[in-house]
């Protein structure tokens, strides 16, 4: 990087790379909202699974299952770590407990990706093959569901073979969970492969989706079931959007994070072989993406599913609206209204004279 340029952009990376509290605040204040709503779409679909039997729902289910557990291990395993937030605590636990923060962290950033791209091809399914894609849905629905389980388990599963340990960093408050990486086993570097892979694999999907509609512009359906198809179909392109955020993010971590050893044994990134920047400016770098964590994750994980949920299923709104109409109706001021009515009634004056 010129000196002309370095000095300004490295200035703001420094300023993000300072600011703990402002990434954590604003992930709160969109992540908890989100994650309740998330969290009651999830259940009026779960209880109400008749109605949304259909493969895009299931696929919609599990991602979300996925991603609110995600949204809670994130705070054990990072949110409290950038503010020191039990330190002597995480020191005594045990070694497969950290590992196990860690591996749903990179299990779920995995299968989301994965459950992402399953969706976009259900929405090119759905336009392909208006008539039979549901059949053909509900005859390959188990063995996607399957594959998206199963296919992270040889990338992260050996996190819990792997010497994960506290990194108290040099403020001596806040901590990391971290792991000693090898020269075959970078979790991160996993993470920014499969985000690569994933933005491809996805964008060809999108584009032969936006192909397909221009070229199937003659739908054998009435109006509504093209609007909900529509609907389904915006939802399933603007979370995957959101979900290409987290992949990003993931890709500078890995490319700014430390993972090399010199010959002087001292650790550098590809950032600093790419660029020759000095440990202190990567350092910066890292740090200035990594504090972006946590709204980052919300935003691509919980935020944008659950409002975009909420809009493209007038049926899930149906079925929220009625159990908020229900939950106001309080039996007691019910039964307290009428017996001011019946005695009211009795007291009311007829001619002149009370009853």
């Amino acid at each position: 990087m010129g000196s002309s340029v370095s000095a300004p952009f490295f200035s703001v990376m420094a300023v993000l790379a300072n600011s703990n509290l402002f990434p954590l605040f604003f992930a709160l204040a969109i992540g908890i909202p989100s994650a309740v709503l998330y969290c009651s779409l999830l259940l009026a679909i779960v209880t109400n699974i008749k109605h949304f039997s259909s493969a895009f729902f299931i696929l919609v289910i599990i991602r979300a299952i996925s991603s609110l557990i995600n949204y809670v291990v994130t705070f054990l395993a990072l949110r409290f770590c950038k503010i020191g937030l039990l330190l002597p605590i995480y020191l005594k636990v045990p070694r497969i407990l950290l590992a196990f923060l860690y591996f749903i962290y990179f299990y779920a950033f995995h299968l989301e990706n994965l459950l992402t791209a399953f969706l976009l091809l259900n929405r090119l399914s759905g336009i392909l093959f208006l008539i039979n894609y549901e059949r053909l849905w509900r005859v390959g629905l188990p063995f996607v569901v399957a594959f998206s389980l199963i296919l992270p388990l040889p990338f992260t599963a050996p996190i819990f073979g792997s010497d994960i340990y506290i990194h108290i960093q040099n403020d001596n408050v806040t901590f990391t969970i971290d792991y000693h990486k090898t020269a075959t086993i970078n979790y991160s570097e996993m993470a920014a492969c499969s985000a690569v892979i994933f933005f491809i694999v996805c964008l060809l999907l999108n584009l032969a989706t936006l192909l397909a509609y221009k070229l199937r512009n003659n739908y054998q359906q009435n109006g509504q079931d093209l609007a909900i198809e529509r609907k389904m179909t915006i939802y399933a392109v603007a979370t995957f959007f959101g979900q290409l955020l987290m992949a990003i993010h993931m890709f500078f971590v890995d490319i700014t994070s430390p993972s090399f050893v010199d010959e002087h044994n001292n650790r550098f990134s590809y950032v600093q072989r790419w660029f020759n920047i000095s440990s202190e400016q990567n350092d910066t770098l890292f740090f200035a993406n990594f504090n972006q964590n946590p709204w980052v994750n919300d935003l691509s994980t919980v935020v944008i599913p659950a409002w975009l949920l909420l809009w493209c299923s007038s049926k899930v709104r149906e079925i929220i609206a009625k159990k908020l109409k229900f939950s106001n109706r309080n039996p007691e001021n019910t039964i307290h209204i009428h017996q001011i009515i019946r005695v009211s009634a009795r007291t009311q004056p007829i001619n002149g004279i009370c009853r």
